[in-house]
């Protein structure tokens, strides 16, 4: 399964900045992986609702409104976390969630940025 190699890749490589993965295929959601303070904090409400708002991106519409070819991911960069879409089509994909330490050079870039807009 696919999934497991990937969750085994966060593991590795994020270690404990893995909060979690959430794979989506139509109207089913499969939490692969949830950090036990992620799990206590989150509820299945807030993920669904984080879920629909991120969902149409898997639509082909969406893919056809940037004229770079396929959609590999989205990436959101919160306060307090980092949400990775990898949208596969059809209404399917999979959502990684990392803490912000785990791209540490693009917050920096991103900081600085919305600094010099704020100017």
């Amino acid at each position: 399964m696919a999934e497991s190699a990937l969750i085994d890749y966060l593991e590795r490589k994020a270690g404990e900045y893995h909060r979690g993965t959430v794979r989506y295929d139509g109207n089913d959601t499969d939490i692969l992986h949830l950090r036990e303070d992620v799990r206590e904090t989150r509820l299945t409400s807030q993920i669904d609702r984080m879920l629909r708002r991120i969902r149409p991106e898997s639509s082909p519409k969406e893919e056809r409104s940037f004229p770079f070819g396929e959609l590999n991911a989205t990436v959101r960069l919160f306060e307090e976390a980092i949400i990775i879409h990898f949208p596969k089509g059809n209404d399917r994909g999979i959502i990684v969630s990392l803490e912000p330490e785990t791209a540490r050079d693009l917050n920096t870039f991103i900081g600085e940025c919305e600094k010099l807009i704020q100017d």
